[in-house]
């Protein structure tokens, strides 16, 4: 008995350490849907496609990705070209609708429909891939969504609208944040410093030229600056006298007063018994007449 729960314990403990094997992924499971379908020279019909849809295994904000489209008829419920034919070169435009991710409703592709026997069905392409590019990080859930068929997708020749949208299953669509965000969207303060840097370094290289060209000017060119002294009177030079000024026109100020106290002295008349010798008195009568 020890023996065998020694052997028992040494299968549980290596069962432990054996590596877990991974999850089924989850398959994506083909869904009937049903379509409403017409078109010029098409009569109404009511259409049955099984569809696939294979989410992406990334998405990223900004980067375009891809949804597989994978498509058969049900038995009996094709959709069968007009008696006249169609035109070459026509296309298949299958479409997903998405929804809960802001600014994305839906992803397209286009796949080339080959050879269209008149009066019979149409052939579906084997796979296409459907596109879109993400605005916004999130998860959405995406349903098939229309079928047209023509040479341009905006003016199709045939077109089929889903008639049980509601009743679709959704697959789930996750977007990751990528490393940029949109330029709707950038609200990062990185180009608003980027922005002030800039405008910094514009206004210290117009300040420098600014200096060099004042530099560069002759002086009798420059701009004389009017600064009237602290505290002190209008002096009628614009400011520019200064102190020093002042001083220069009092002191000729003086000047001319003594100049002309001393012309009044010296033509002041002789007093009486004033000697004829007398410098002032001489030089006031003029020269003497000598015998």
């Amino acid at each position: 008995m020890a023996r065998i729960r020694l052997a028992a314990s040494a299968v549980a403990l290596a069962a432990a350490f054996l590596p877990l094997g991974s999850p089924p992924a989850a398959g994506a499971s083909a869904e009937v849907v049903e379509y409403s379908c017409s078109g010029e020279s098409v009569p109404a019909q009511t259409v049955r496609v099984r569809v696939t849809l294979t989410m992406p295994a990334s998405a990223v904000v900004g980067q375009p990705f891809s949804i597989g489209w994978r498509a058969e008829y049900e038995a009996g419920a094709e959709l069968k070209a007009p008696s006249a034919g169609l035109s070459a070169g026509v296309n298949l435009y299958p479409h997903a609708g998405i929804s809960g991710l802001p600014q994305l409703t839906s992803a397209t592709g286009t796949a080339p429909l080959g050879t269209i026997t008149p009066g019979q069905a149409i052939p579906l392409p084997a796979s296409v891939q459907m596109t879109a590019t993400a605005r916004n990080a999130g998860t959405g859930a995406v349903r098939p969504g229309a079928l047209n068929i023509g040479t341009r997708e905006n003016d199709p020749l045939i077109e089929c609208e889903v008639l049980t949208q509601g009743a679709l299953s959704a697959y789930t669509l996750t977007v990751a944040a990528g490393t940029g965000t949109d330029p709707d969207t950038d609200t990062s303060p990185s180009s608003d410093v980027s922005s002030s840097e800039s405008s910094s370094a514009d206004a210290s290289a117009s300040s420098e030229a600014d200096e060099t060209s004042e530099a560069s000017e002759p002086e009798s060119t420059r701009k004389r600056s009017s600064t009237v002294p602290k505290a002190g009177a209008d002096t009628g030079g614009g400011g520019e006298a200064g102190p020093d000024g002042r001083a220069l026109v009092l002191g000729g100020t003086v000047l001319i007063m003594a100049g002309g106290l001393g012309g009044l002295l010296a033509r002041r008349p002789r007093p009486a018994g004033a000697s004829a010798r007398d410098p002032l008195t001489r030089f006031a009568r003029g020269p003497v007449d000598r015998p």
